[in-house]
């Protein structure tokens, strides 16, 4: 495969857009991330690690900007307890 040439309009491009990201739209992010991991068979606690990781961006993400507490009360309410 070729390398693409600088105009090619099928390059991928990404670009960063700041947003201001409201503490709901990170919850129901959160939420969906914890349900997916359990589904496949995370427990809270790895869930958590995961969170606090940097390899993960986009709940770790969320980590720095709610903090533990937001964390794992999430994490605690999709496996029925406080974590």
């Amino acid at each position: 495969m070729k390398d693409p040439e600088a105009d090619d309009p099928m390059e991928l491009v990404g670009v960063a857009h700041l947003a201001d990201i409201s503490e709901e739209t990170d919850r129901e992010t959160a939420r969906c991330l914890v349900e997916e991991y359990a589904l496949n068979g995370f427990s809270g606690r790895e869930i958590l690690r995961l969170f606090a990781s940097p390899n993960y961006a986009l709940p770790y993400g969320i980590y720095q900007r709610r903090g533990d507490e937001f964390v794992s009360s999430l994490v605690g309410s999709v496996f029925g307890g406080p974590r």
